[in-house]
Formats: structure tokens, sequence, C-alpha cells
């Protein structure tokens, strides 16, 4: 197997980013959950799980 050359990469997130980001995960989510994309759900929690 070749050994890939390792890359540096700096990352800035802008005032809001994080608020935008978690937005779009929580999106997802419902939209997994309503059937319109597949992917991996948590299991549902109930109060005695929580």
């Amino acid at each position: 197997m070749k050994k890939q050359k390792e890359i540096e990469c700096t990352v800035e997130f802008t005032d809001g980013a994080i608020d935008r980001i978690t937005d779009a995960f929580v999106d997802l989510y419902y939209q997994i959950e309503d059937g319109i994309y597949k992917g991996p759900l948590l299991p549902k929690q109930t109060e005695e799980t929580a």
C-alpha cells in the first residue's frame, strides 16, 4: 500500500458557523427520521434511558 502524503489544514469558523452547522445536523436528523434520506438514527430515549 502506498503511503499518502500528510496534508496540514487550518480551519477558521466565522461568527455563527457552529450554530449553522448544528442547525444543519438537526435538519438532517429529522429528514432521516421522516424518510427523506437514509441514515443511522440514535435509539429513541425514554426517561428511563436518559
